[in-house]
């Protein structure tokens, strides 16, 4: 099985667990909108730069007003984002009291090293700890973290949770508003 698909079907998995339940879902970095079809909420919104969204906007302007989301989701976008402070701002202004954000981005200590740095259009790279700092930092609660074993045997598995956490190939947090 091919790589990107394996990490798409993932991607996909998480947009129907992470919307279930949710009213209104908004997909920062959403490109051609291909996880839409998975999202469980009772509508979902896509923005993006480029690539025929419902929006035209920026992580660091987001066009809506206050706490009108639930949920948000960021796939591989805030390595690419200049003021992340800015890009988290917006976020925490539009998701209503308990809202949810879900972010996943490539792991520069782990197996994500190459994907971190073969992008010429990262801007930042990431640990886990560098994450969970920023989002503590911009005023998140960290709900939980999500384990990716895209490229990991299972030997490699049964290593203790926080050393194959530190390994692994994406950082996947979801935190509350």
């Amino acid at each position: 099985m091919k790589y990107w698909y394996v990490f798409r079907e993932y991607k996909a998995v998480l947009m129907t667990q992470f919307t279930r339940g949710l009213e209104k879902v908004l997909e920062i970095g959403c490109g051609p909108k291909y996880y839409m079809r998975f999202c469980q909420s009772k509508m979902y919104v896509g923005v993006d730069l480029m690539n025929k969204p419902d929006i035209i906007a920026s992580a660091m302007h987001l066009p809506f007003r206050d706490g009108c989301f639930n949920g948000i989701i960021m796939f591989d976008v805030l390595e690419h984002i200049k003021d992340i402070d800015k890009a988290l701002s917006e976020c925490k202004r539009i998701l209503k009291r308990g809202g949810r954000l879900l972010i996943l981005s490539p792991n520069t200590l782990g197996f994500g090293l190459y994907d971190s740095f073969a992008d010429p259009a990262h801007i930042h790279h990431f640990t886990w700890y560098t994450i969970k700092k920023i989002l503590s930092e911009n005023g998140f609660k960290i709900n939980e973290t999500i384990p990716l074993h895209l490229h990991i045997t299972w030997p490699l598995r049964l290593i203790s949770k926080k050393v194959f956490q530190a390994i692994q190939q994406s950082i996947c947090v979801i935190c509350e508003k």
